[in-house]
């Protein structure tokens, strides 16, 4: 595989994860054609964040993650906001595989959900104390794994979908799917990396547009199949519709990728409690082992719920920080970048209208 398809692979096996399961669902509350229009928007706003991001690292010298590029462009406080923001959508995504997980795994055995989740913590509590590093290259496996299986799904449901249930729409959950999309799109934390693939640099721009383009084909044509097939009847976890050896599989696969998920998001956690807060070691897998699971067993949350509250407020936090990251880069960058993302201030500052407005409709 050449540097440029190896680029794109790494970002949408990083886009792609376990919030794909909960878009028929949210795109069903709103119906399937003002669902589109709310994806195509928060495909595009994102698509220009990551391109932004792009622009960034191509400006600095040398190898640098984000919470170092808020500190170069944006100060101490910077990174710790970014720190504080990563830390928001870590624990958000871990509650939500947390429920994901004991109501897939319940749906396909029968039984209690919230027993399987506390059976699955039981499990990937130790294993994150140990810090598994090869989790992470199983992640990237699982996610592959995922965009295949989900795709022979939709070629399955295709002949049973009906036109009438696409034409469905309800204008007061037009906002709905806002939160889970936005979550599901999020993965521009890898563009150092690709930085770092490609020799090319000139290509980050086209790679960008290329993998999220991809991600986003499959997520429109994963709700289209639900949506079309079931409507108002898709599930939370949209394999949950399925019956048979399709209902099998899909929970199979997606309970590794939203373990995997877990167990790589939980040793992310714990390392930068640890090495970044100075928490002593077992202080930090104790937070992280811990409060998600508080919060699953009091608040209860549902798999969608979780998705669109992280995705709004982390996502969108995260996100009006890295148009301010841009912002400065552009005055104290290093070095002439290998593409500028026009609009000049005018776009920087429509995006952060974009998360801010988000955020408040989400409330």
């Amino acid at each position: 595989m050449g540097k440029f398809a190896t680029a794109v692979s790494m970002i949408v096996g990083t886009v792609i994860g376990a919030g794909v399961l909960g878009i028929p669902y949210a795109i069903s509350k709103s119906g399937f054609i003002p669902g589109m229009i709310t994806m195509v928007i928060v495909g595009i706003m994102v698509t220009i964040m990551t391109l932004y991001m792009g622009e960034v690292v191509l400006r600095t010298k040398g190898e640098k993650q984000f919470t170092a590029l808020a500190k170069k462009y944006l100060g101490e406080k910077g990174k710790w906001l970014m720190l504080l923001f990563m830390i928001m959508g870590i624990f958000g995504a871990l509650i939500a595989y947390l429920v994901g997980i004991g109501e897939t795994i319940a749906d396909l055995v029968g039984g209690n959900s919230l027993l399987f989740s506390l059976i699955f913590f039981a499990i990937a509590a130790p294993i994150t104390f140990k810090g598994l590093k090869a989790v992470s290259k199983v992640e990237l496996t699982l996610a592959s794994l995922l965009v295949a299986i989900l795709f022979i799904i939709c070629l399955h449901l295709l002949p049973q979908v009906k036109l009438s249930n696409l034409t469905y729409f309800n204008l007061k959950n037009a906002f709905v799917p806002y939160g889970v999309v936005l979550f599901a799109c999020l993965g521009y934390q890898v563009i150092p990396e690709v930085k770092k693939i490609l020799t090319n640099k000139k290509q980050m721009s086209k790679v960008i547009i290329i993998a999220l383009s991809l991600c986003l084909g499959l997520y429109a044509f994963f709700a289209f199949s639900f949506v079309g097939t079931y409507n108002q009847e898709v599930r939370e976890i949209a394999i949950e519709s399925l019956s048979g050896v399709f209902h099998v599989l899909g929970t199979i696969v997606a309970v590794l990728a939203m373990s995997t998920g877990f167990l790589a998001l939980s040793i992310v956690l714990k390392d930068v409690l640890h090495w970044d807060f100075g928490l002593n070691e077992k202080v930090a897998w104790a937070i992280v082992s811990f409060l998600p699971l508080l919060v699953v067993l009091v608040a209860k949350p549902g798999f969608v719920t979780s998705l669109a509250l992280t995705g709004t407020y982390a996502g969108g936090l995260t996100g009006i920080l890295s148009v301010l990251i841009v912002k400065e880069a552009r005055k104290k960058g290093e070095r002439k970048p290998e593409f500028v993302v026009p609009g000049g201030n005018l776009l920087i500052y429509i995006l952060i209208v974009f998360f801010v407005l988000g955020m408040i409709l989400q409330f």
